[in-house]
C-alpha cells in the first residue's frame, strides 16, 4: 500500500513515516520545507533502513501536486499534516494561515479527487476546542477556536 503523507518531513510527519515504513507501507512525502527540512527525510531513512520518495511541493500548487499523483501511480491514501502551526503568528497573519491551512487541505483534496484517491488522515489540533473547561480534552468536547490557527484547523 502507498501512503502520501503531505508535510512528511516536519516532526509529526516524519515519526509517522517511521512508523509507516516499519510497517511495511510504500511512503511518498510532499513537503514545502517551509517548517522542516529535508534532513528529516535523511534521517527517517537511516533510522528504518528503507528508501522513501521525497518531492518539494507546496500542496497548494495545484500543478506540482497533481505531477507527484501522477508520477507515484497508485497512491491508496493520503495523511495531511501540512499547515502552519504557530498561534501567534496567525493572530498577526490570519490571511496567510487561512490561505495556507485552508486552502492548501483544499487543493490537496481536489486534486486528490481527480485521481480517484478517496482516503485522507487529516491531522487537526487540540486548539479547535479553545479553552477547554477541564483536562484532559476530549473528543466530543464543543468546538471553540479562539485563533486563527485553530479556526483554520477547524
Amino acid at each position: 500500500m502507498k501512503i502520501l503523507v503531505a508535510g512528511g518531513a516536519g516532526y509529526i510527519g516524519s515519526h509517522t513515516c517511521v512508523q509507516l515504513l516499519e510497517a511495511g507501507y510504500e511512503v511518498v512525502v510532499v513537503d514545502d520545507l517551509s517548517n522542516s527540512s529535508e534532513e528529516s527525510m535523511r534521517r527517517v531513512q537511516e533510522i528504518t533502513g528503507q528508501s522513501l520518495t521525497f518531492y518539494q511541493v507546496d500542496v497548494g500548487d495545484h500543478e506540482k501536486l497533481s505531477a507527484v499523483f501522477v508520477a507515484e501511480q497508485g497512491i491508496d491514501a493520503v495523511i495531511n499534516f501540512t499547515g502552519f502551526k504557530a498561534v501567534g503568528e496567525s493572530v498577526e497573519k490570519p490571511l496567510a494561515y487561512y490561505r495556507n491551512n485552508v486552502g492548501g487541505a483544499v487543493t490537496l483534496a481536489e486534486v486528490m479527487a481527480e485521481h480517484g484517491v478517496k482516503t485522507i488522515v487529516f491531522s487537526s489540533s487540540a486548539t479547535v476546542y479553545g479553552d477547554p473547561a477541564s483536562l484532559p480534552i476530549k473528543e466530543d468536547f464543543p468546538l471553540s477556536a479562539t485563533n486563527p490557527y485553530g479556526r483554520s484547523k477547524l
